[in-house]
């Protein structure tokens, strides 16, 4: 897979800049900047700061049903927060080659359409997944992406891989298989699995059926191996109801370890996630419920409240077993509120609940500049008291967000 990288920026490098190379040329990606306060972060938690996120290429055209796209990542911040990059924050001026190692290749790939009249493909270094998936996202994180120790949240993840795509009107699959880093500030790999490595080998399969109008159903199943271990994963099936403006689903997966896929134990790590909503035009009320026992999400994008949501990813706020939320979204013009409460509760509810209520404002300043605020409070159960070294805690952030 590196050589397939090194020969794509090779011949992108070599190719002369002609407008017949470039045709139908796209530029891509954002600029996200998100400023933030924590009242209280004595344990360390959490980042107090701005930090600033850009994502920057172009896609275009190189032959008939063939496209090349080509994404890189900068990222910075000021402020409290720990030192990124090796720089300190706060540091004014850097030299231009401070700069340059800081940015990553995020998207190297090619895509070839209608190969064999009925397949697409696409190779390289790419995003994956869909972004509210609990399970598996690859890809840039929004609005509440902060900094966060070694592990930077803010950071893109990519994988190389080779996927495989087949659309009717009945069906959606994609096959892929590929290797996976993620990189904390150093530019070393975060392991999300385990300690033993930093590079994580995956293959999977996710299918989405159109039964009818509707009623949709998703299917899923990933294989990954983190460098030294046994192949671990999950499978699972999403089922959703979506008649006019009323939505419902239900989605469950389970995790598995080694080759046992079929014959697994009857306590493997499982999830249980249920959301509804209903849109009323200007109002859209919405619920959900998550049950986790023990289910390990390493690649999942759910990361629910601006307090709760910012210090942890997907994998360690799902280890609270119980997660209850409900909210209203309120559209006005260019204007979009959202007022959430939520329970954070361990799965035999031993103990009472953290409680987190946030409200987050997002203005529509034109089709491509976005600008949003929020302010979250939470009320700590016993248990995480000890953890935050704080009875309750508040926060406020605003930020801009600016797609290319």
């Amino acid at each position: 897979m590196k050589k397939l990288l090194g020969l794509f920026m090779a011949l992108a490098i070599a190719m002369p800049a002609s407008a017949e190379l470039l045709r139908n040329f796209e530029l891509t990606g954002d600029v996200q900047v998100i400023a933030s306060d924590v009242r209280h972060n004595a344990s360390g938690e959490f980042t107090t700061g701005t930090n600033m996120r850009v994502l920057a290429g172009g896609s275009f055209d190189v032959a008939e049903n063939v496209r090349a796209n080509l994404m890189f990542q900068y990222l910075n911040q000021w402020g409290s927060g720990p030192t990124i990059e090796g720089v300190t924050p706060g540091t004014i001026g850097k030299s231009a080659n401070d700069y340059l190692d800081q940015i990553r290749l995020v998207e190297a790939n090619v895509e070839m359409k209608e190969l064999f009249g009925w397949l697409d493909m696409k190779v390289g270094r790419q995003f994956y997944g869909d972004e509210d998936s609990t399970v598996m996202y690859i890809g840039p994180r929004y609005y509440n992406s902060e900094l966060n120790g070694a592990t930077n949240y803010n950071y893109a993840t990519s994988i190389d891989a080779v996927k495989l795509a087949y659309a009717n009107d009945f069906v959606n699959a994609n096959v892929i298989m590929g290797e996976l880093e993620i990189y904390n500030s150093a530019g070393a790999g975060v392991p999300p699995i385990s300690a033993t490595g930093n590079k994580h080998y995956m293959y999977g399969l996710d299918a989405k059926f159109r039964l009818s109008d509707p009623l949709s159903f998703q299917l899923y199943g990933y294989n990954i191996k983190d460098v030294g271990e046994d192949y671990n994963g999950f499978y699972g099936g999403k089922l959703t109801f979506a008649p006019e403006a009323f939505l419902v689903s239900a989605e469950y997966a389970r995790n598995h370890e080694g080759n046992r896929l079929i014959k697994e134990s009857h306590d493997n790590p499982y999830l249980l996630k249920l959301d509804a909503k209903l849109n009323m035009d200007a109002f859209t009320p919405r619920a959900a419920f998550v049950y986790s026992k023990d289910f390990a999400a390493p690649f999942g994008n759910y990361r629910p409240g601006l307090l709760m949501g910012d210090w942890a990813p997907t994998e360690i706020i799902l280890a609270y077993g119980r997660i209850y939320n409900v909210g209203l979204d309120y559209n006005w013009e260019k204007w979009n509120f959202a007022l959430d409460g939520y329970a954070f509760q361990d799965r035999t509810a031993q103990h009472s609940a953290s409680l987190e209520a946030d409200l987050v404002v997002k203005y529509d300043y034109n089709d491509n500049i976005q600008l949003f605020a929020g302010a979250g409070y939470i009320k700590y159960n016993s248990n995480d008291s000890n953890t935050f070294d704080a009875a309750d805690n508040t926060k406020g952030q605003v930020g801009v967000l600016v797609r290319l």
